[in-house]
């Protein structure tokens, strides 16, 4: 089929009809696909293999690694979807919405913005316990979030806090340090 097409096209028939079809044929990698919400849960998975815990941290044999999602039923709906089967650190990954600074339960703390709240009590908290934090928000990471994303042109980027990470004794591998921006 293939050659009757090439005999009867000439090449710039060829590759109008190329073109046709790449530009309207649905692709399973399209750009659209990818939500910058499932970049971030990609990054998240692949940031815990780089950090470890600090000893405070109580994993209290338990087998689910939980990530808590503060404040946020929408986010923590699409966590669970973009979660569902995954393991981390040999633990299968549970998403949990909370309401309260209470960090006892988590291993990670998403931390979305709240309306005028400090999130000061989150990152008692988090220290105290030994629970990774991480965001998405404008100023976060300078005010102590362990790893904040944000955008930088058309691509996400992160941010890592090494003071509040050395705080609370995580120790991170060099290869995030290399492609993060470092807040203080």
């Amino acid at each position: 089929m293939i050659r009757v097409i090439l005999n009867t096209c000439s090449r710039a028939k060829l590759r109008i009809l190329l073109v046709a079809l790449i530009v309207c044929c649905p692709f399973t990698f399209a750009k659209s696909a990818v939500t910058p919400i499932g970049v971030q849960a990609a990054l998240i998975k692949n940031f815990t293999h780089l950090i470890s815990w600090p000893h405070n941290h109580q994993w209290n044999e338990k087998t689910k690694f939980n990530i808590c999602i503060y404040q946020s039923d929408s986010l923590a709906k699409k966590f669970k979807q973009l979660f569902t089967g995954k393991v981390i650190k040999g633990k299968e990954a549970h998403i949990i919405n909370i309401d309260s600074s209470d960090l006892s339960s988590c291993d990670l703390a998403y931390v979305t913005p709240t309306s005028d709240e400090s999130i000061e009590p989150i990152l008692q908290s988090a220290l105290q316990l030994g629970v990774l934090t991480i965001s998405s928000s404008n100023g976060y990471g300078e005010q102590g979030v362990h790893i904040n994303f944000f955008t930088r042109g058309d691509s996400l980027a992160f941010e890592l806090n090494k003071n509040s990470l050395d705080e609370a004794g995580f120790e991170v591998s060099t290869q995030l340090f290399r492609y993060a921006k470092i807040v203080q």
